[in-house]
């Protein structure tokens, strides 16, 4: 990994952020099970202002970090007084090369509220990209979700709102993901894939996700994944609950 700093920062300063990125990519690499090519190719550009970073990110995003798979590069605003590790966007790149990408035209928010039209290069839903990279923050890492100033591991999220849950075919694509509330479907989609790797393991996980796409309509991605487990989402979903509660 090569780490490029964009602003004032101290030699120690720097040694640390990227000790730390180090860290984390070596924990999440072994979890994935992801080989060294990929991972070198990865490059971290951190910015010492907020602005910095939305304007150099490809896509304007009002994030504070973003993983841009085109170019295997994550964009970051970091001060010295933020813990350095923020495995989040590591587990995103590193999914992006399980399969080859296909192209999907969408309009993407940025920070100056402008909407861009374009084509990128996906691998799974954003669901299930989101769900695996706060999943794997939760089983490696052990961190907390924060949503709406609120702290709380994933499972402690959906066991307070089990009753706002949707079913797959209603979040599972773009549309209807970003039609739910975040403090309900972010959790839940973590929650889902960490029950989905513990329970079945990675190389089902990976099946699943790299076979669903945005391209497909939420009815042909749930059919994806009822085929992948022998199971259909209502019956998944409940196993899933069960395991909450348990």
């Amino acid at each position: 990994m090569k780490c490029v700093f964009r602003g004032i920062y101290q030699q120690v300063d720097q040694a640390r952020f990227k000790m730390a990125q180090e860290e984390d990519l070596q924990e999440i690499s072994k979890y994935l099970d992801s080989s060294q090519a990929i991972t070198d190719k990865i490059t971290y550009h951190v910015f010492d202002t907020r602005e910095g970073k939305q304007n150099a990110d490809p896509n304007h995003s009002i994030s504070r970090a973003s993983a841009r798979t085109e170019e295997m590069a994550i964009y970051r605003f970091w001060t010295t007084s933020d813990d350095p590790h923020f495995p989040h966007e590591i587990t995103h790149l590193i999914a992006h090369a399980w399969a080859e990408p296909y192209e999907w035209e969408t309009d993407l928010d940025t920070w100056d509220n402008k909407v861009i039209r374009k084509t990128i290069k996906m691998v799974s839903t954003s669901f299930m990209q989101e769900g695996l990279a706060i999943a794997v923050d939760d089983i490696v890492f052990h961190r907390r979700l924060l949503e709406n100033g609120e702290l709380k591991f994933i499972d402690e999220w959906c066991q307070t709102q089990l009753d706002q849950i949707p079913t797959l075919d209603k979040c599972v694509n773009m549309a209807g993901f970003n039609s739910l509330e975040n403090k309900v479907v972010v959790p839940f989609s973590a929650s889902l894939s960490k029950y989905l790797l513990r329970q079945f393991g990675l190389p089902r996980y990976k099946n699943m996700y790299i076979q669903i796409k945005e391209t497909f309509t939420p009815q042909q991605n749930v059919a994806v994944i009822e085929n992948v487990y022998q199971k259909d989402q209502l019956t998944l979903l409940t196993e899933w609950e069960e395991r909450l509660s348990a």
